[in-house]
């Protein structure tokens, strides 16, 4: 879907700030809805998180302090907006809804009407992407990585500013090299230069990796570097666990939303927009091979979902996505995959060490990677009658997009025949 062309009647500036207001009226409103349905928590101090750890980062930056120094650019930012140390939460807080005015800015330069938008952006705000750093990930920068994806999307067409934004995005959390090929087929569709884009993700890519090589020599706490993931691999045997856990994540966190999803990838059969799934989805499947956060970064299938959902409405779909995601919120009240528990994720991880498929590291307490052998005749049959259940319901739901997707593309009958 290409942006509307402007106005002939109203100036571009107008324009863009009026979707800018309506955005952040918009992301307040829907942020506001999200805490009724799950109210934020705050930090801990008896139990000592990522989040924490990023806390105490944006009280000094330039102190490198903890385990990933390098992770910089949230602490940084609110270090000098002010929100350094105790204010830090209320910081992260203040990024999800910048999140989901982004959403609503991106729907609308993407053609989207104002009530398509809308509902697009609240969708994401029912779902995991803002609600799963209320009570289980707080005070944790992902909601920064997304907004910046969001707006290299927009920035596609300026190459400087793009390649930028994928810095910002490294200095935020070293995943988003791993999207590297989305950010060149987003580049591809923009119509960008092969060499322009060459020097800019070179640029890019250079001056992070001189950033961490710094940061790996004078800090002297940084534990998850490189190094370490390499030495803890999780493939084959933990990729497997990662990969199906974030299956049954994306399940109950996000529900029937993903039929969406499958309509998308079986209508226009043309569309090359279908790719951003397999781009995200592919860079995600990439980052399971190192690291252990399912219900973290499976949250990146929100790149996707948004386009897929605006496609959707624009097909004039409107009342059937509003009840799917009225839909969705009804079965995660009655099953709530938010707390610190996450059931039924947490359960089934859980059997990894009383199945001994799968020990801690000593050092650092994550789960490392286990043999595959032991995955698929150990845990797999221990959790297999909670997760039997829930593939089938994944299934169901795919099945459902892919059938209305069908249906609606079936030639209608001639009533004279």
């Amino acid at each position: 879907m290409n942006p509307v062309p402007p106005s002939p009647d109203r100036p571009a500036a107008a324009r863009i700030a009026g979707d800018l207001g309506a955005a952040l009226v918009t992301a307040g409103l829907c942020y506001g809805l999200s805490c009724l349905i799950v109210a934020p928590s705050s930090l801990d101090p008896e139990q000592p998180t990522f989040g924490t750890q990023w806390q105490w980062m944006s009280e000094a930056p330039f102190e490198l302090r903890g385990q990933f120094p390098h992770r910089f650019l949230g602490p940084l930012l609110a270090h000098y907006l002010g929100f350094g140390g105790d204010r830090w939460v209320p910081f992260v807080r203040g990024l999800t809804v910048l999140l989901l005015a982004t959403v609503f800015f991106f729907a609308r330069r993407r053609g989207a009407k104002p009530m398509d938008a809308l509902l697009v952006t609240l969708a994401l705000a029912l779902t995991a992407p803002i609600q799963m750093y209320k009570q289980h990930w707080v005070g944790y920068v992902d909601p920064l990585c997304y907004l910046l994806f969001f707006w290299a999307w927009m920035a596609a067409g300026r190459p400087v500013l793009f390649w930028g934004l994928f810095l910002a995005n490294l200095l935020t959390h070293e995943l988003a090299a791993f999207l590297l090929p989305w950010a060149w087929f987003v580049r591809r569709e923009a119509n960008g230069s092969v060499r322009t884009d060459v020097i800019g993700a070179g640029l890019a890519l250079g001056l992070y990796g001189a950033f961490y090589l710094w940061v790996k020599a004078v800090a002297a706490e940084q534990r998850y570097h490189a190094r370490y993931f390499f030495d803890n691999p999780m493939f084959p045997g933990g990729t497997f666990v990662i990969i199906t856990l974030a299956l049954v994540h994306l399940v109950v966190a996000f529900g029937p939303i993903l039929a969406v999803l499958a309509w998308h990838q079986h209508t226009r059969p043309r569309d090359r927009e279908r790719m951003h799934l397999w781009l995200v989805g592919g860079g995600v499947l990439a980052i399971f091979c190192i690291a252990w956060d399912w219900s973290r970064h499976a949250n990146l299938i929100a790149l996707p979902l948004v386009v897929a959902s605006l496609q959707f409405l624009a097909a004039g779909h409107r009342l059937v996505y509003a009840g799917i995601v009225a839909l969705g919120v009804g079965l995660m009240a009655w099953i709530p995959p938010w707390s610190s528990s996450a059931w039924p994720t947490s359960a089934m991880a859980n059997v990894l060490f009383e199945t001994r498929a799968a020990v801690a590291n000593p050092a650092t307490h994550q789960p490392m990677g286990g043999a595959l052998s032991d995955v698929l005749t150990k845990w797999v049959p221990a959790v297999a009658p909670m997760l039997v259940p829930i593939i089938a319901i994944l299934a169901a739901i795919w099945f459902a997009g892919a059938w209305f997707a069908r249906r609606r593309a079936a030639p209608t009958a001639d009533p004279a025949a």
